[in-house]
């Protein structure tokens, strides 16, 4: 057993934790994630964001991205989206494996749309399939995944990727995971271990292929010899932070070719987000329990600093950076969680895993403390239940 190895604690689960959604809840879920999907194929929309963009980040093979994550906080108006992240981590373990440490018969009684588990693994094999016939054809047959990332033995998630291995070769689909760096450009070809790779799942946060580590894989894309999912053009697209501003501005919104009331849909659901510059440092500092600040290539919670936690000494060192946005704070829902030192109150998050329009699953992460993370004791992954029926306060 590797040093790494040993050290990675293990995956942690808000014990058998069952967060319950309402219907309606769910509806405004899965209208955002349609919505800004439609969005981001609007030409208008696609030239803003454009204008100025590197080259990487226009070349459109004609996937998308696999497992897109939209992270929500549950609010008493409704949900709350705080971002959209491509290479969204969790789906196996969370989405899947907290529904099976459940009860399947309460559920059933209590949920609906509740698909069985074998459904849903083919209906995520099926997505990386899609992508690799959206640049290849209908006739192209997914053979070779690579899973890449950066030391992805010492990943927090590597678990999750063992467990993508294993949901592939089930469908007759060979996959390796490997570091981005492993990765080699011979004849017209991306290859590991001297094997042709038909599509790389991206986990690694180079999110343009910038980094020396991938400048083979980077080349073999640009030249259409490997399709990459995500592709770097969807992060561009939904999951640069920049673009929380335009999802949060109506006004913006219909200047795109969105309709008036699908702008005011968003416009309410993804809470006012503007350069922190644009604030001003002084109304940063004067309003900081409105606000959350965080840099728009943030992920895993990264440098994002809550207002009312914020002192002035790290704002105006924040301020100083070009790349930090400021986003009205909306507090997380919260849930009791059953610990071995008794009931809990947690903040909870809920993800919508989603393949271009539709969301295919959901899952929620409980925690303590200013931002998500999965390291709080008696947190961690949570199973997601959508009532049949609205929930009364």
């Amino acid at each position: 057993m590797l040093a790494a190895e040993a050290a990675r604690p293990p995956v942690p689960y808000a014990g058998r934790t069952v967060i319950a959604l309402d219907p309606g809840q769910l509806e405004a879920i899965r209208s955002t994630v349609t919505l800004l999907h439609r969005l981001s194929r609007l030409p208008a929309y696609q030239a803003a964001v454009d204008d100025g963009a590197e080259d990487i980040v226009r070349f459109a093979p004609g996937n998308a991205g696999v497992l897109m994550g939209y992270d929500f906080h549950v609010t008493p108006a409704g949900p709350r989206l705080i971002e959209v992240n491509t290479n969204a981590g969790g789906a196996l373990l969370n989405g899947l494996h907290t529904l099976s440490l459940c009860d399947p018969e309460k559920l059933a009684c209590l949920c609906r749309d509740l698909l069985p588990l074998k459904t849903i693994r083919e209906r995520l094999v099926e997505t990386f399939a899609a992508e690799l016939s959206a640049v290849r054809g209908p006739e192209a047959r997914l053979e070779r995944i690579a899973i890449a990332d950066l030391r992805p033995r010492e990943q927090f998630l590597f678990p999750e990727f063992e467990l993508f291995v294993e949901l592939f070769r089930e469908s007759g689909i060979d996959a390796a995971i490997c570091e981005t760096a492993d990765l080699t450009r011979r004849s017209g070809e991306l290859a590991l271990d001297g094997r042709r790779i038909d599509l790389v799942y991206l986990r690694d946060t180079d999110f343009t292929l910038a980094e020396p580590r991938s400048a083979a894989l980077r080349a073999a894309f640009l030249a259409g010899e490997v399709v990459v999912t995500p592709s770097p053009r969807e992060h561009h697209l939904l999951a640069n932070k920049r673009r929380l501003a335009l999802f949060s501005s109506a006004v913006a919104l219909e200047r795109f070719g969105l309709g008036p009331q699908q702008a005011r849909h968003l416009a309410e659901v993804v809470p006012e987000t503007l350069p922190l510059a644009e604030l001003g440092r002084e109304r940063a500092w004067r309003e900081r329990r409105e606000w959350v600040f965080k840099p728009c290539a943030a992920f895993g919670s990264r440098a994002v600093y809550r207002g009312d936690k914020v002192s002035r000494r790290k704002l105006d060192e924040i301020a100083a950076d070009p790349t930090y946005l400021a986003q009205r704070r909306v507090e997380p829902g919260v849930v009791a969680v059953e610990t071995i030192d008794g009931p809990q109150s947690m903040r909870f998050d809920v993800r919508a895993y989603a393949y271009r329009d539709q969301v295919l699953l959901l899952g929620a992460r409980v925690y303590r403390g200013q931002v998500t993370n999965l390291r709080t004791p008696g947190g961690g992954f949570s199973a997601i239940c959508v009532s049949r029926s609205p929930i009364v306060p």
